[in-house]
């Protein structure tokens, strides 16, 4: 009875078993599909309503782009005009406008290609390796890592959402609003990002003492609540990389210090003060702090006298003229072969000397090679090691000391050299690569005075 009755149990499950698989089978055939339409339906009609609205906007398109995955450099703001088949860009880094054909096109989901020579748009994008590209930049083998292809997030009439292949930044596109043109609204960025010339500012957030720094240079920004109850505390404080818009700096995404989440600052000028953005829920009153010693570009510009050797001799009639306007300045009269480049640091109000590369001889090359000559003896063509150079309060005198870029090797001269041609060093350079002085050695740096 026991094997009967373990039979018909046996016979039962297995009747049961073949019912369920009859069953699945039927519910697998009747299922109704996930999507209506193919992937490669979807994907032709994400591109062609991103094509339209991208089209569609009429005065054009404001984008916050950033290069590099980490923020490095800071933002950039460029305005867009589409066709069909162009974009005309604008940017605060460039005079005009340049066009060039774009592309809608597919890679894992819809891409925006601009996969043409763009003269504005290209510019972190373009590699330069020992030959200067066209943007007479050399070195950077991997541009600036900036993107010039986006993976498509969304886009409505409202804001367009892109993500770069390359460097995964979240990129923002809003439209123009009625009466905005990209160049206008170019212009403004780049006036007012020409006009922030303060680094350092004290004040309130909320209703917190706060510091906030700038890097004006990187485009990041340090906020700092500095009252007692934060003093130890990581949550009041911040680092964010920044962009200018027309009136103020915009971080790359908001951020949150103690109490307070912020998304960028409203700048003025005239008062040297930040202020929140409207619409924002947290008040910011921020008053510009000017370093001691710190001096405008223009103030550096004319004719000096350098006095050397510790004080004991001179080269005179030297001028500094402007480079790159608010950059750096070409120094003339240092050597009867070459003219010497010095920068100039806004933040600081300081200008600047380093190790730079003057010219060729045969197969070498010729560096005005840092040195420390009355320190370790040591030089270097190390482009980062250098002086710099301050500015009294009258604009009489500049006194220059080194930057401290070297440690323990203080730089207060500098000396013509040789490299090869994979870069060694080759020796001390020799005549016509002489200073004013008629000799390959500049030591014991003091002062420029003003004739």
């Amino acid at each position: 009875m026991k094997m009967i009755t373990h039979m018909k149990r046996t016979v039962v499950i297995a009747l049961l078993a073949v019912f369920a698989a009859l069953s699945f089978s039927s519910c697998v055939r009747d299922e109704e599909p996930i999507f209506e339409e193919s992937a490669s339906v979807r994907l032709q009609k994400a591109l062609t309503n991103a094509q339209t609205v991208l089209v569609g906007a009429e005065n054009g398109w404001k984008m916050l782009y950033y290069p590099d995955p980490n923020q490095s450099y800071g933002g950039f703001l460029y305005t867009m005009k589409f066709t069909q088949e162009e974009v005309e860009i604008w940017s605060e880094l460039f005079d005009g406008s340049s066009k060039s054909l774009y592309k809608m096109t597919t890679d894992d989901g819809p891409v925006l290609s601009f996969d043409t020579g763009n003269y504005n748009f290209h510019y972190f994008a373009t590699p330069s390796g020992s030959q200067r590209n066209l943007y007479n930049e050399s070195g950077r083998y991997q541009a600036y890592k900036g993107d010039f292809e986006f993976m498509i997030v969304s886009a409505t009439k409202d804001e367009v959402v892109l993500k770069g292949k390359r460097s995964g930044n979240r990129i923002v596109m809003y439209p123009l609003a009625a009466g905005e043109s990209p160049e206008e609204v170019a212009n403004a960025v780049y006036e007012n990002a020409e006009s922030v010339f303060v680094s350092t500012f004290t004040g309130t957030i909320g209703s917190e003492d706060a510091y906030v720094y700038l890097y004006l240079g990187d485009r990041w920004a340090s906020i700092e609540l500095t009252g007692e109850q934060y003093a130890e505390s990581d949550e009041a404080y911040a680092e964010a990389p920044y962009m200018y818009t027309e009136n103020g700096l915009l971080f790359y995404e908001p951020v949150t210090v103690g109490p307070y989440t912020i998304d960028g600052f409203v700048w003025d000028s005239d008062a040297q003060t930040l202020t929140a953005r409207s619409g924002a829920e947290t008040a910011v009153s921020l008053q510009g702090q000017l370093p001691a010693g710190w001096h405008a570009y223009e103030d550096f510009l004319g004719t000096w006298d350098l006095t050397y050797r510790s004080g004991s001799s001179k080269l005179t009639g030297l001028t500094i003229e402007v480079k790159d306007y608010k950059q750096s300045y070409t120094v003339k009269g240092m050597s009867p072969q070459f003219d010497v480049t010095m920068t100039y640091d806004l933040s600081s109000g300081t200008i600047r000397v380093n190790s730079q590369t003057i010219g060729e001889q045969g197969s070498n090359t010729v560096v005005m090679a840092a040195w420390s000559a009355l320190g370790s003896s040591s030089l270097s063509w190390t482009t980062s090691y250098g002086m710099v150079g301050t500015m009294n309060e009258d604009g009489t005198e500049i006194s220059w000391a080194d930057n401290g870029a070297w440690a323990g090797n203080p730089i207060d001269a500098f000396i013509t050299w040789y490299l090869t041609s994979g870069g060694s060093s080759a020796g001390q350079a020799a005549s016509p690569w002489v200073w004013a002085n008629n000799s390959t050695q500049l030591w014991g740096w003091v002062s420029f005075n003003r004739q």
